[in-house]
């Protein structure tokens, strides 16, 4: 994983993990879709594409 790379998973206990270089965060996957929602917030507020490409990265997770 490049440390830019966004890395999107679903655990073997069914929580998300979202990785980002050495930062993460582990989650519920009913906490998935707002998060997606939440980056969206922010990249239509401040405009960095980062937010958006998190926002991709959490709805393109398999079902």
């Amino acid at each position: 994983m490049s440390a830019h790379s966004i890395e999107v998973t679903r655990l073997n206990d069914g929580q998300v993990m979202l990785r980002k270089g050495t930062w993460q965060d582990v989650f519920p996957e009913g906490r998935r879709e707002p998060w997606a929602q939440w980056y969206d917030a922010m990249f239509a507020e401040y405009g960095y594409p980062g937010y958006r490409a998190m926002a991709e990265a959490l709805r393109a997770l398999p079902a």
